[in-house]
Formats: structure tokens, C-alpha cells, sequence
């Protein structure tokens, strides 16, 4: 997060429940059936269990997640478990306060860490932690993140730098921290760690110490590329369809929903959008180029 924060849109800019609604609700009729609700940050979002209950309630989708900082979560927690929401990934970079406050700029660990008790207290399973290995940074934590599962229902999930932002080629490089470092790291302290079988869609490659009550996961979008399984499409708040994160490219869906296009014209464009999916990702590449139209704390999980 940068010091100053990111600039807020302007509401009017920003998609309507309604309108998101509309959009899931017709991607459904051609297959969608999971719904993540991130961000930025999506419990910024006045009414969040009031958008997650109508997105479940559509015919063919069958799952509605979130991802979230957990600073504003558990005040939410109830009312979302309420409105269906079946699973939280909580971004938790590390487990100490002061380098928390270092690394969000925000002295907010304790309510962050409220959200992953309130996750966990409230039934939602699995409660996901999403760590970005950093060098130098938090890659002394590894471990320390790794115990939480031993007694907690808890599947962390350690993710590889990406160089999305504002961030230099030689700043990235120094602290990009492969996920194979990481899965090293874990059999040298549990050497009887289980690996475990994902989905063919899944991003992440999962793994079990014997007798935790959780997991350890690697998403790995930079060493172990997971393209040829990725199923996903992003649509931003301010209405833009992303198909990957490692290129510039977003198609505007906002303007022909508002200009009162037909269910088969959102349908349409999403093809066209979905015709810009690369074949293989390149965040390196994007970096040589210039950096991102947008940096990771508006892109969220």
C-alpha cells in the first residue's frame, strides 16, 4: 500500500449491485458457477451480505467466496455466513505487529487477525491465509505461519511475488522468493509432509503435515505457471473485465450494460474480452513494459 493510500473512484463510476447482479446472473446462463468477491478491499463496500445473498440466490451458481484484508471482516462475519458466503481467504503477510504496520502501512493487526478468529468462529471452512513470500522481508515466517495449522482449521497458502505495481525490475528481483524455497523450507521442518491432490483448476499446490488440523498450500504464478488450468475472470468495481493479471488489458463492460445492451450483447462482449485471455501468462514481461494500469492494493485477491 502506498503511503498515501489509492485514489477512491468515483462512486458513479462504480458498478451497482444491480448491475453486478445482472452481469453474474447472465454469466451464469453460460456456465459461471463460483463468485469471489475481492477487491482493493471488498468490505469497504457498504452492504456486502446483501450483494453475497442475491449472488447466491441465482440459478447455477453454486459458490460465493471472499478475500479480504479481515480489518473490516468481523463486524461483517455473522451477516455473511448468513448470506451464504461458504469460504474467506484473509491476506496476512505476517504474523508481527510492527511488520505488519510496515508492510500495510496501516497499525491494524489486531482487527486483521480478529477477522481470522471471527472466520473461524463463524463456520466458515476453510478459512484460507494468503502470505506473499517477500526476501528479506517475511521469509523468516514461513514456518511460524505454517504451525497455525497444527491446531486450526486453517490452510495457509504461500504466494510468490508478482511483479504487479509500481514495483522496479531490481527492486522484484531481490525480493522475489520462489515457491520451491518454500516448499524446501517446510520438508526440512516436517520431512512426512503429505503431498496432496487439487483440482485440475486449482492454483495452488496443497500439502498436509501429519496431524494438522490444516493445510499448506504455493501458488506459484511465476516459477509453476497455472494457466493451462485457469478458469477465471476478473470484473473490476469500476465494470472492466479482466482475463489475466499479467497483462494491461481490460475490456469495458460498464458502458454497453449503461447503455442498455441486451443480455445476449453481455454475453458477446464477454467472448471478446475472454479472446484476450493469453495462452500464457508474462508478469516479467509486463514489467519490462512499464508496470500495471493498476497496482496490487486495487487489485486484491
Amino acid at each position: 500500500m502506498p503511503e498515501e493510500g489509492v485514489p477512491y473512484e468515483d462512486p458513479a463510476h462504480l458498478l451497482s449491485f444491480d448491475e453486478i447482479e445482472r452481469i453474474v446472473r447472465v454469466l451464469a446462463t453460460a456456465g459461471l458457477k463460483k463468485v469471489r468477491l475481492t477487491g482493493g478491499e471488498p468490505m469497504v463496500r457498504k452492504n456486502v451480505p446483501e450483494l453475497a445473498r442475491h449472488l447466491n440466490a441465482i440459478p447455477g451458481i453454486r459458490e460465493v467466496t471472499l478475500t479480504t484484508n479481515g480489518i473490516l471482516f468481523a463486524r461483517e462475519a455473522a451477516a455473511l455466513r448468513a448470506a451464504g458466503v461458504s469460504r474467506v481467504n484473509i491476506s496476512m503477510d505476517t504474523l508481527r505487529r510492527e511488520r505488519f504496520e510496515r508492510i500495510a502501512r496501516r497499525p491494524e493487526f489486531e482487527r486483521s487477525w480478529a477477522g481470522v478468529e471471527a472466520a473461524l468462529e463463524h463456520g466458515f471452512a476453510p478459512v484460507k491465509l494468503n502470505c506473499v513470500v517477500m526476501r528479506g522481508i517475511n521469509d523468516d515466517e514461513i514456518i511460524e505461519f505454517a504451525r497455525l495449522t497444527l491446531d486450526r482449521p486453517i490452510s495457509v497458502r504461500f504466494l510468490e511475488y508478482m511483479p504487479i505495481g509500481m514495483v522496479t525490475p531490481p527492486e522484484w528481483r531481490a525480493r522475489y522468493y520462489s515457491n520451491e524455497e518454500v516448499i524446501a523450507t517446510l520438508r526440512a521442518a516436517y520431512p512426512e509432509m503429505i503431498t496432496l491432490d487439487d483440482a485440475p483448476e486449482s492454483t495452488s499446490r496443497n500439502f498436509e503435515i501429519p496431524g494438522a488440523m490444516g493445510t499448506v498450500g504455493v501458488i506459484n504464478p511465476i516459477s509453476h505457471r497455472f494457466c493451462d488450468g485457469c478458469n477465471r475472470l476478473r470484473l473490476t468495481a469500476d465494470g472492466k473485465l479482466v482475463p489475466c493479471l499479467s497483462d494491461n488489458y481490460e475490456y469495458d463492460l460498464r458502458s454497453p450494460v449503461r447503455s442498455g445492451c441486451s443480455d445476449d450483447d453481455i454475453l458477446a462482449h464477454t467472448r471478446a474480452a475472454l479472446e484476450h485471455k493469453p495462452l500464457q501468462s508474462d508478469f516479467e514481461g509486463r514489467l519490462s513494459k512499464g508496470g500495471s494500469l493498476r497496482i496490487m492494493a486495487q487489485i486484491g485477491g
